[in-house]
């Protein structure tokens, strides 16, 4: 995506506190050699709104500075191709997990974040958000984004139209269901990039604009944690998203090298609304 390019500045913010029921966490969310119609990102990259406040972080027992950000950046109620990344001026990173896998391992990577006072967003599976409904609520009450990864996981890229848009309207609803959830957030299943169908009943749905990424570890090959980290920091500079699935061990022990590593860079770990705004 062509992004307008504008500084965004540090914010310390207040944090509060955040199996399967489907085998999810381990499918990868990048397409295979057969798919189809993949293209660049390129966008208006307009960044502006009305900010509300939201909830926090805290990092450490330092005083919380409570912040604001605009929950729905101009970008993102803008049509346009894949959002792939942010402004390359900023000193954020988002980093964005795919939703599903064992509650525990969630529950851990939200402890991590919370110890350093990282955001983070997640695109839940529909089937695995309506099971463990209190992962997004917690999610949520720590600042976080959660967004649509579709309902069930399907391989989006050969659904037909009217397959897509249940999967895309299923997945909304149980993403709705949590309230604090971020409705234009969403992020297709089994493929990096949208195409123009996907995008087309993507915006039925009401999402502008489809989440992408420019920085995938493939963890969820489970690499170990080594691997996963060496990964990350090796691709991600400043407006990155990454791509990190919940639900995997290596990518849990992974965080707090990963967190640090990109501390050292003088970056810092948002969610995507918080990268974007």
């Amino acid at each position: 995506m062509s992004n307008e390019d504008r500084p965004v500045g540090r914010r310390a913010v207040l944090r509060g506190g955040l199996a399967s029921a489907v085998a999810l966490g381990a499918a990868a969310c990048t397409p295979g050699t057969g798919s189809t119609q993949t293209e660049p990102s390129s966008g208006s990259g307009t960044m502006s709104g009305t900010p509300n406040a939201t909830a926090g972080r805290a990092q450490g027992t330092a005083p919380p500075e409570v912040h604001t950000t605009d929950a729905r950046p101009q970008v993102l109620r803008t049509p346009g191709a894949d959002v792939d990344h942010g402004p390359r001026s900023a000193s954020g990173v988002a980093l964005t997990f795919h939703g599903a896998g064992d509650p525990g391992l969630t529950r851990e990577v939200l402890a991590i974040c919370r110890e350093h006072g990282a955001g983070i967003t997640v695109f839940a599976v529909g089937t695995w958000l309506t099971a463990h409904p209190e992962l997004g609520r917690a999610l949520v009450a720590a600042g976080h984004d959660l967004g649509n990864h579709t309902w069930s996981h399907q391989p989006m890229l050969r659904l037909g139209r009217a397959a897509a848009a249940a999967e895309i309207r299923d997945g909304a609803r149980a993403v709705a269901a949590i309230k604090g959830s971020n409705p234009l957030l969403f992020r297709p299943s089994g493929t990096q990039h949208s195409t123009p169908l996907l995008r087309a009943t993507a915006r039925a749905a009401g999402y502008e604009r489809c989440i992408s990424y420019d920085v995938d570890p493939m963890d969820y090959l489970d690499p170990g944690a080594t691997a996963v980290a060496r990964g990350t920091l090796e691709a991600v500079r400043a407006g990155s998203i990454v791509s990190l699935h919940l639900g995997h061990r290596g990518t849990v022990q992974a965080l707090p090298a990963v967190l640090t590593g990109l501390g050292d860079r003088g970056l810092t770990a948002r969610s995507v609304t918080e990268l974007l705004a």
